[in-house]
């Protein structure tokens, strides 16, 4: 496997590790004063890259490893990718699984803003592209028992970006609920 394969092989990797297993559960859609129950979009990873853009990561990564950008042995790493979001998904319901990265955890185990990442250990040390990473608001805050096991969540989708040290997100899901990621 040359150095060029890499960026390729992680990315694939890490938007397989959350293929959808579940029933997706109903959602509630706001209209004007009435409440409605919409079935959300089960959405993988993949589904955020809009057409092209596989091959526009492999090239940023390749371009990355050529200048040096490729040591895992220090420090976090800078993020590559881009903004470009899938325009179909804006303002849809939808339903994903993925990793909890805490923004404001708080006493007690409450979480009231989060990342939601592809893969366990993302923006530690290898920030996913920010088109890979969902900024995750929500009214009140959410209790989670076990912060590094995968979750599913479901909400509105849009592409307001959140820009933050951890990594930063093309796309931002205004939280309806959440559950366990059962295997």
């Amino acid at each position: 496997m040359s150095v060029l394969d890499l960026p390729k092989t992680f990315l694939v990797a890490a938007l397989a590790a959350c293929a959808p297993l579940a029933v997706s559960a109903p959602a509630l859609a706001h209209q004007g004063s009435e409440v409605e129950e919409v079935e959300p979009l089960i959405i993988n990873w993949d589904d955020l890259l809009p057409e092209g853009e596989l091959e526009r990561l492999e090239e940023l990564y390749a371009a990355s490893y050529m200048m040096g950008g490729g040591d895992h042995f220090g420090g976090q790493m800078a993020q590559i990718g881009t903004f470009n979001v899938e325009q179909e998904l804006i303002g849809q319901t939808i339903r994903m699984p993925g990793f909890i990265l805490p923004l404001d955890a708080q006493p007690g185990g409450e979480i009231g803003e989060f990342l939601l990442v592809p893969y366990f250990g993302a923006c530690v040390h290898t920030p996913p592209p920010p088109n890979q990473i969902v900024h995750v608001v929500t009214e009140s805050p959410i209790t989670v028992e076990q912060v590094w096991s995968p979750v599913w969540v479901w909400g509105e989708l849009t592409s307001e970006r959140n820009m933050n040290e951890l990594g930063d997100a093309a796309y931002t899901l205004h939280l309806v609920g959440h559950e366990p990621y059962e295997y």
